[in-house]
């Protein structure tokens, strides 16, 4: 993130032991960013599975990710 709100919130969510997950990545962007859980609605043989998503915009401020160019908010 170009910003420094992960940082920022980390040191407020720390008073409650708690941090926003940054998963690696592996690919050609590696921009670390905030992962958002989903969860899997219907269970069961042939349902699909949940799948992870990550934020491509901070979900704080809305500044656009670095993805190696200048992005404008």
């Amino acid at each position: 993130m170009s910003c420094d709100c992960i940082t920022t919130v980390d040191a407020m969510l720390a008073e409650r032991n708690t941090r926003i997950m940054l998963p690696i990545m592996l690919g050609g962007d590696q921009t670390a960013r905030p992962m958002i859980v989903t969860e899997q609605i219907e269970t069961g043989r042939g349902k699909k599975k949940a799948v992870g998503m990550f934020a491509t915009f901070c979900p704080f401020c809305g500044v656009g990710c670095d993805r190696g160019t200048e992005t404008q908010s």
